[in-house]
């Protein structure tokens, strides 16, 4: 699913993760800093928002659709609300059927569970990756 919002048009910034799993936010959180992105993670909706007050809004937002309390949906609309610009990836073990449902008429890039690494990347950095 395509975004209004070109990767390439980022300029450098936060990439907040949330994710309810801690091994999986915790696995890309250190993936994503070890390709030089800042990262910050939240186990929730609110937790992310909380973390958002006061600081700059973060430029990426990898996302879990399936959340305690606020969905991945919701929570994307409320964080472009703070940054327009915001590049949204969501992330999901939902089945076509439900997603595509979801996702109609939204802006979203989207990944299914387990999320493969690469092509995260290719979302967040079209450029061709260097061996």
């Amino acid at each position: 699913m395509a975004s209004s919002t070109s990767p390439k048009q980022l300029t450098c910034g936060t990439v907040l993760i949330v994710e309810d799993e801690g091994v999986s936010r915790r696995a890309l959180s250190m993936l994503l800093a070890s390709c030089g992105y800042l990262t910050a993670a939240a186990a929730s909706a609110e937790e992310a928002l909380r973390m958002m007050r006061g600081r700059t809004a973060p430029s990426i937002a990898v996302v879990d659709l399936d959340l305690p309390g606020m969905n991945g949906l919701d929570l994307i609309a409320r964080l472009k609300a703070l940054n327009p610009s915001l590049y949204p990836v969501l992330i999901t073990g939902a089945d076509c059927e439900r997603l595509d449902s979801m996702l109609k008429n939204r802006p979203v890039a989207c990944l299914r569970k387990p999320v493969h690494f690469e092509q995260l990347l290719n979302l967040l950095n079209p450029a061709p990756m260097q061996n």
